[in-house]
């Protein structure tokens, strides 16, 4: 009988099924390498980006450190009665070893009369330092369409602005003494425009409107051109200058020796302009070539002064003050003074000379009467250059070009009605500047007869610059009775080329701006 023994075991071996078990752990490995170096990646990266953002930071606050010591030194520039004629280092807070600010004077400073300073100011934040340089330039009230420090009259009246006035330029009150804006826009629907075309701020903290206070935008559109945002309230005061000899030494291009019997006067060489001592009458006119003719009248005496724009000379026939050149060899410095009232101003003034698109020959003036002694002009026709400025054109423009400059500074500014019996008020057009009054002597710029007689226009192409409001006209229902409505037109010119010696506002305009390279 056949022995059967056990199976053999089978080894069948499963072809194509790997083990898989080496190349998971690789793979395993493989995934936690780049999860490793991803990580180290992103914490490179947040490193990277907070060690930029401190710096950003850093930047930021050096440069914040910087600008309060521009403003600071520039506060301190503000508050000095002289502009400082050497560079100085003001005491302001320093956070660095040594001067970290300067005020460094202009090298033109001895000729110009509108000073310029560099303000350089180094700041710190963190490890980082910034420094920056700011050019900073004197501001005059030219850069005013108007300007008043009382809203008031000098009786202490409201004065209104009315639906029929048009002020076209930049305009800033202090209101001092709590007087406020007084704006009557009842009229709209006759004019159908807004009172003030470019932004209002006042130092006042409130406005008073009739017939109520807007409450809709197309309520304050009817006001400011710019709506709700066409004014700003509790602002930085800008004083008036006080009263100064100033323009009186720049006439007469001496400090001491001034006339003292009635007459014409002129200096033969540039330091001076032209001195009138007594009450006169000034007219502006143009002679041959367009030069500029002044003819003064004092008394029986006239004297007839003629500015060659070719020649830059002056010549004159007639009388001329005891001890006066009857001609001079330069233009003169623009400045004419009179000690007494100018009863009479009026007249046009002449073209600057202009050759192949650039000023070869300035015909600039600024006429003046003593303030502090209480002296006034009075205007009794037009006042205007040859050739109008136009605002809306390039400064290149042969209009811009051609243009002249004029500013008026007195105790008060008058504007003579039509006489008696009827105190007729005709259009009437000033291309000036106008300052009243000073921070020291109250005047201001008003009309003679205001409430009487018929209606019209004054157009001013320039500014209005006064210590009180004037009255110029009065209202009837909200509408214009007697008097000027008010047209006033913004010449940005005289903000950076005022008339010669034409007073500061005691603050200062930023003209530049940078960082230094490095924070050098």
């Amino acid at each position: 009988m056949q022995s059967v023994g056990p199976y053999p075991i089978s080894r069948t071996r499963h072809r194509g099924l790997p083990d898989n078990r080496g190349a998971g752990l690789i793979i395993m490995m493989v995934a936690i390498f780049l999860m490793t170096a991803l990580m180290v990646i992103i914490l490179n990266v947040t490193s990277s980006n907070i060690h930029l953002n401190n710096r950003h930071q850093n930047a930021a606050s050096a440069l914040g450190d910087a600008e309060s010591k521009v403003e600071m030194a520039a506060l301190w520039l503000r508050n000095q009665t002289t502009p400082p004629l050497t560079t100085v280092t003001p005491t302001v807070a320093v956070t660095l070893p040594g001067p970290a600010v300067q005020i460094i004077p202009d090298p033109n400073n001895g000729t110009q009369f509108l000073k310029m300073y560099t303000i350089r100011a180094s700041g710190v934040g963190g490890n980082v330092t910034k420094a920056v340089e700011v050019v900073v330039r004197q501001a005059t009230f030219g850069k005013y369409a108007y300007f008043t420090d009382r809203e008031t009259s000098s009786g202490g009246g409201a004065i209104w602005w009315n639906s029929a006035d048009n002020i076209d330029g930049p305009v800033h009150s202090n209101n001092t003494g709590g007087t406020n804006f007084n704006i009557n826009y009842s009229g709209w629907s006759t004019y159908k425009r807004a009172i003030f075309q470019d932004t209002v701020t006042g130092a006042g903290n409130g406005i008073n409107y009739s017939p109520s206070k807007p409450t809709t935008e197309t309520e304050f559109t009817k006001i400011f051109k710019n709506g709700s945002t066409g004014y700003k309230l509790g602002v930085q005061k800008v004083l008036l200058p006080p009263s100064t000899d100033l323009q009186k030494q720049a006439a007469w291009g001496a400090t001491t020796g001034f006339p003292t019997t009635t007459g014409v006067y002129l200096r033969a060489d540039s330091t001076g302009g032209v001195y009138i001592q007594g009450d006169s009458t000034i007219a502006m006119s143009l002679a041959g070539g367009g030069n500029q003719v002044m003819t003064v009248k004092q008394g029986t005496n006239t004297t007839v002064l003629t500015f060659d724009k070719t020649s830059g000379t002056i010549s004159t026939t007639g009388p001329m003050g005891s001890g006066s050149p009857t001609s001079a060899a330069s233009f003169s410095n623009g400045v004419v003074y009179c000690s007494g009232n100018i009863t009479s101003l009026a007249g046009t003034i002449a073209d600057n000379k202009v050759d192949d698109g650039a000023i070869t020959r300035s015909v600039a003036f600024n006429i003046c009467t003593d303030t502090n002694a209480g002296k006034d002009i009075t205007i009794t026709g037009d006042l205007v250059y040859n050739t109008r400025p136009d605002k809306t054109l390039p400064a290149t423009d042969p209009v811009n070009l051609a243009a002249a400059t004029l500013g008026l500074v007195a105790r008060s500014i008058r504007i003579a009605d039509g006489g008696a019996p009827g105190y007729a008020h005709p259009n009437r057009e000033i291309n000036a500047v106008m300052l009243a009054g000073s921070n020291s002597v109250d005047g201001s710029v008003s009309v003679n007869n205001y409430s009487l007689g018929s209606t019209g226009t004054l157009k001013v192409i320039g500014g209005l610059i006064q210590s009180t409001r004037g009255p110029v006209g009065t209202l009837s229902g909200g509408t214009l009775a007697h008097g000027y409505a008010k047209d006033y037109r913004y010449d940005p010119r005289l903000a950076s080329t005022p008339p010669p010696f034409y007073p500061t506002t005691g603050q200062y305009d930023r003209i530049s701006w940078r960082v230094k390279a490095d924070g050098k």
